[in-house]
């Protein structure tokens, strides 16, 4: 009894200056790939790395605040905001979760852009459409 009370008496001010405190604005989140750059030369099978920062990760179909999965676009826009992201040869999804995995892409050039679906694969938002990379494929 006597341990909860001294509990008490260190957390509840820390708790009510906690609540009465301005709310900070949330940093705006980026997605980016890690790997490859921008301008890479790769070969058809290559590594692809995706960057998230200010916003989290989780499966589709889980509903959780400030998350979303991986998709990659290739050689198009994303769709719009709310959009449903289609899957199919240019829409790929990784909507297990995963920050990593390997394409295969013919030979050429192409343009890639990550972007952030939520639980129903639609795009959330413009900040979580990464700027587009350009890769050489051998």
């Amino acid at each position: 009894m006597i341990r909860r009370l001294l509990l008490l008496a260190i957390f509840a001010p820390l708790v009510a200056a906690a609540q009465s405190a301005p709310a900070q604005p949330m940093p705006k989140p980026e997605i980016f790939f890690r790997a490859p750059v921008n301008n890479a030369t790769v070969s058809s099978t290559f590594d692809v790395v995706f960057g998230l920062r200010n916003y989290g990760v989780a499966p589709a179909g889980i509903n959780a605040s400030m998350t979303g999965h991986f998709h990659i676009v290739v050689d198009m826009d994303a769709p719009a905001t709310g959009e449903l992201i289609p899957k199919d040869a240019v829409n790929l999804h990784y909507g297990t979760g995963l920050i990593e995995t390997k394409i295969t892409l013919p030979p050429g050039r192409h343009t890639l852009r990550l972007v952030l679906g939520d639980m129903d694969h639609k795009v959330i938002g413009p900040d979580l459409v990464s700027k587009p990379i350009t890769i050489t494929v051998r």
